[in-house]
């Protein structure tokens, strides 16, 4: 008789059984190693940080020598420690920020190599490290990863520019906004409040700049918001009148509701009937600033809007407008503007 399928096959089966059985006990002595070597990473981590714990406290609080605390810092251990003088300096300030930085000096050109020669990765958290403890020695390095082909390296350069407050880096910064399209607006803002403290005049001018891309000017107006530039109004009027596009629009409102004036009303005026509910709220929310009693009728008028939101600015414009008379009265109706009222007198 021949020979059945079943004598072919099994033989095949057993090796086959074989070999996965073979790659399983491989997968599961590389996690064995794997685990190992986290685990002799974190006992070196913990046994360095033991090592300079007591004395880093010490020269921190006026009582150590920072020549022996960096003496006990050996060969090769130049980047652990730089990380870990980081973690301090994420929660300190002032004099002890200065000192940290001392510390630091002598082992960070192990930094600059670090940012020349690594990979994306790698060039971010040396980039994060020198703005905290190389400033502002390192400025320059900073200012050139701000054109890093990564730009999670080069918003990390950006932010560690910020504290300096230099005019210069605002431009900077501004001119590459295009390079961190995926982060949020308002993050952005906060980027450029931080570093526009002193560079007002370059957000303003960088707001009134018709060719810059509408995203941009609207994240700068938020930044001038966030800064209560008074001299930003005029730029935020002036833009109203050209502005065509949602956001900027409304940055540019809002920015008004911050810090504009009377002078600046007829710049809000038409644009509370917009077709834009985004546009009316925000533009009802102006007016409660530099509006004035000729005012209430409109804001009485848009807390019959369509948009709930509309409503709720339109009751706090009425009571910015007009005091506790008209809101009360309002309060006691039934309905939707009777709500709407009486939440905004219990905020």
């Amino acid at each position: 008789m021949g020979e059945t399928w079943e004598e072919h096959v099994f033989p095949w089966l057993g090796v086959l059984s074989a070999l996965l059985l073979a790659v399983a006990l491989l997968f599961t002595l590389l996690t064995l190693v794997l685990r190992w070597r986290h685990h002799r990473a974190d006992r070196v981590w913990r046994e360095l940080e033991a090592r300079w714990e007591r004395q880093l406290l010490e020269v921190l609080a006026g009582a150590g020598d920072a020549a022996a605390l960096l003496g006990r810092v050996r060969p090769g251990e130049a980047l652990r420690f730089l990380a870990y003088l980081s973690r301090y300096a994420r929660r300190v300030t002032g004099e002890e920020t200065r000192i940290l930085r001392a510390l630091a000096r002598p082992h960070l050109p192990r930094l600059e190599a670090v940012y020349r020669r690594g990979a994306a990765e790698e060039r971010a958290r040396a980039v994060q490290t020198l703005g905290l403890l190389g400033m502002p020695d390192y400025a320059p390095l900073l200012r050139r990863a701000l054109d890093d082909p990564s730009p999670l390296v080069s918003i990390i350069a950006a932010r560690a520019l910020s504290g300096l407050h230099e005019p210069g880096d605002v431009s900077r910064v501004i001119e590459r906004l295009h390079r961190y399209a995926l982060w949020h607006p308002a993050f952005l803002a906060g980027l450029l409040t931080d570093a526009g403290k002193g560079g007002e005049a370059v957000l303003r001018d960088a707001l009134a700049d018709d060719g810059r891309p509408s995203g941009e000017r609207a994240v700068v107006a938020q930044a001038l918001r966030n800064l209560r530039d008074p001299r930003a109004a005029d730029a935020a009027a002036a833009v109203l009148a050209r502005a065509g596009d949602t956001d900027l629009t409304v940055a540019c409102l809002r920015l008004l509701a911050e810090v504009g004036e009377g002078r600046h009303r007829p710049a809000v005026l038409p644009l509370l009937d917009d077709p834009r509910f985004q546009v009316r709220a925000a533009a009802v929310a102006a007016l409660g600033v530099v509006g004035g009693e000729r005012d209430v009728s409109d804001a009485r008028a848009a807390l019959d809007d369509p948009s709930s939101w509309v409503g709720l600015e339109a009751a706090r414009a009425l009571r910015a407008l007009d005091g506790d008379t008209v809101l009360p009265e309002i309060a006691r109706e039934p309905g939707r503007r009777g709500v709407l009222a009486r939440q905004v007198l219990a905020e």
